[in-house]
């Protein structure tokens, strides 16, 4: 089976389409990449063709993937950094583009952020995504209240570290945007079959593929087993601890298979409950396991990837649920998109 793909820039102005941006592909395509680790976790570079009806300075791009007449954007991007060029064919803009996490990341606070006890941490957390212009999210509703007032941060913070730091102390993800621009404000979960968002396999061909190369490493370094986390600040002098092993018969850094502990103690400065300290020791626990083994693999370029994606691999000897780190593809038909994961499950 054939499809027909291809690819164009939108430029948005207020949420509405106002144009679009063109490349010559001579000097090669855009490209975006997503990485987990980043603080801001989608970026896109390319060489423009000047347009004079775009404003660089506030317009955003939106790049559109179009598969059998099927569109959908791979993300919302504001231009940070413009190089002006100049060609045989014209004035050309090189354009480095971040999405709308550098908003939040370029706003700080400009006088002393006050949250009082009791305030919910999502609802509170939403209401700086709005002072920051950000009005479309998805958001999954928590119970967790702040447990005193808060007055953590200096003036001069950024806007993402305050939203980070209040996600991680109710055991959320960091905060991360999607294809269509929308923020995304949901808890960790511990990745699991029920939660594989997408299958690909070098031997099933109901499956997509994945490329004929593949590589893998496995690290072990000074990897640790044991996660202790405490958490003391002076509305709470007694202090919480929170412990969690990695005692798994299957993993290569458990303390059953390498036969000691390898300690790892951290600190959170507030927290809303036990239980919430309790799992954010579970998720490092978790999350250590994952850099166990990592894959590259190349497939079919495809839209809707999102950050951290819980992936299953069909491979005779690298199967199993992986969790997509970074992915990147170039918006020319034809090119692989390229998958960086790492497995959390060994099937």
């Amino acid at each position: 089976m054939t499809r027909a793909v291809s690819y164009r820039l939108d430029v948005i102005r207020n949420g509405a389409y106002i144009t679009q941006l063109c490349w010559d592909a001579s000097s090669g395509a855009p490209t975006i990449d997503c990485r987990k680790d980043s603080a801001i976790k989608r970026s896109m570079s390319g060489t423009f063709i000047c347009n004079d009806a775009v404003n660089l300075f506030s317009d955003e791009l939106r790049p559109m993937m179009i598969i059998d007449g099927i569109e959908e954007a791979l993300g919302i991007y504001r231009p940070t950094t413009v190089l002006d060029t100049y060609t045989p064919y014209g004035k050309a803009w090189q354009v480095e583009a971040y999405d709308r996490s550098w908003i939040l990341s370029s706003a700080k606070t400009e006088s002393l952020l006050h949250l009082a006890a009791g305030t919910n941490y999502i609802e509170a957390i939403a209401q700086l995504l709005v002072s920051c212009g950000i009005a479309n999210a998805i958001i999954v509703a928590s119970d967790s209240e702040l447990t005193s007032d808060r007055e953590d941060w200096p003036i001069g913070t950024a806007y993402l570290d305050i939203i980070n730091s209040l996600l991680t102390e109710i055991n959320y993800k960091e905060v991360w945007f999607d294809g269509q621009g929308y923020a995304h404000l949901e808890p960790y979960a511990a990745p699991s079959a029920a939660s594989i968002l997408r299958q690909y396999s070098t031997r099933d061909m109901r499956r997509p593929s994945m490329g004929p190369e593949l590589s893998g490493m496995t690290d072990l370094y000074s990897a640790p087993n044991v996660f202790v986390v405490t958490c003391s600040n002076p509305d709470n002098p007694a202090g919480l601890r929170a412990v969690a092993v990695n005692d798994s018969p299957v993993s290569s850094k458990s303390t059953l298979r390498r036969g000691m502990r390898i300690t790892q103690v951290s600190s959170v400065n507030q927290t809303s409950s036990q239980e919430a300290l309790q799992g954010y020791a579970n998720r490092l626990r978790d999350e250590s396991l994952l850099s166990d083994y990592s894959l590259d693999f190349d497939i079919l370029a495809e839209p809707g990837h999102g950050v951290g994606d819980i992936i299953g691999i069909d491979h005779p000897e690298l199967g199993g649920i992986y969790e997509e780190q970074s992915w990147s593809l170039s918006l020319a038909a034809g090119e692989m998109m390229h998958i960086s994961a790492s497995r959390t499950v060994v099937i």
